[in-house]
């Protein structure tokens, strides 16, 4: 997938202000395949498209100034209040290069599990791999996991290429042991949802 970028000519808090407004993201290009950092504008509704359908670790094509880069999503900004992004940086790379990567760590068929709840203890986990073969996300299928069990990174799978920069026998999920408490919070939360209270409803009858 590519990206249209334009070169800007003027930089400072009010240049990217004036970006914004205008449906546009302030950019830094950086890396060692270039002389220099480079200040670009992105169209935010083409940023957005772009990461909701390559994830937030995103190689793709840069288009700017005649020339076609190769680029990783280094880090974005976004408004903590409205839907906005503020900044976004991209790293030049070359088609060989390896990048270490958090890459987020999400479970699945937890309502499977007969006894207990599956607890993560990293949402992300660091690992190097070409530009081309960065995951999106690494999935862990916990559906047949037993109270007490617990997944180490060596029983992580991913593809080939892709290495889980850690020690082979760090935990990534465990499996508790729902407690009582726990159990009654739940029961009592799903008894007050079904029993809303009638606003000016009272017990006694007039």
């Amino acid at each position: 997938m590519n990206l249209q970028a334009e070169v800007r000519t003027s930089v400072g808090t009010g240049s990217a202000k004036r970006a914004r407004r205008a449906g546009l993201v302030p950019t830094t290009l950086f890396g060692q395949e270039l002389d220099a950092p480079v200040s670009l504008t992105v169209n935010a509704r083409d940023l957005e498209m772009l990461l909701r359908r390559e994830g937030v670790n995103a190689v793709f094509d840069l288009e700017y100034d005649g020339k076609t880069q190769r680029v990783y999503v280094n880090n974005f900004d976004k408004a903590a209040l409205r839907d906005e992004f503020l900044s976004l940086e991209l790293q030049a790379i070359s088609a060989d290069q390896k990048l270490e990567v958090e890459v987020p760590v999400f479970l699945i068929n937890e309502e499977a599990i007969k006894d207990g709840i599956a607890s993560l203890v990293s949402n992300t986990l660091l690992v190097e791999a070409r530009a081309d073969n960065i995951p999106a996300s690494i999935d862990i299928d916990v559906g047949e996991m037993e109270i007490g069990d617990v997944l180490n990174v060596e029983d992580v799978h991913v593809d080939d290429g892709v290495e889980i920069l850690a020690e082979a026998d760090t935990p990534v999920v465990t499996i508790m042991v729902v407690s009582d408490e726990e159990m009654e919070s739940d029961v009592d939360a799903d008894a007050d949802m079904a029993e809303p209270e009638v606003i000016g409803e009272t017990d006694e009858e007039e």
